[in-house]
């Protein structure tokens, strides 16, 4: 535990975490280093809406997303 249960994230603290993010930090070295958990610092991460780097896909980074193809609706082609 890190002794911050309960602390209020500061505009400085999200400051600091929006940096760490941006210089693609892993979430647990963040967390050392702010003295938070992991848990914490990927709910505040969702909060602010951040994404925060993938472990498991770091090759993704930039990827641009498209829309969703659209699912057939099969009475707009006269199937039931």
């Amino acid at each position: 535990m890190t002794g911050n249960r309960g602390r209020v994230w500061s505009d400085v603290d999200d400051a600091e975490l929006r940096k760490r993010i941006d210089a693609r930090q892993t979430v647990s070295q963040i967390a050392r280093d702010m003295g938070r958990t992991q848990d914490a610092i990927r709910g505040r991460a969702a909060t602010l809406r951040l994404s925060l780097p993938s472990t498991m896909r770091p090759w993704r980074e930039g990827v641009k997303r498209g829309p969703r193809m659209q699912r057939l609706n099969p009475r707009a082609n006269g199937e039931d």
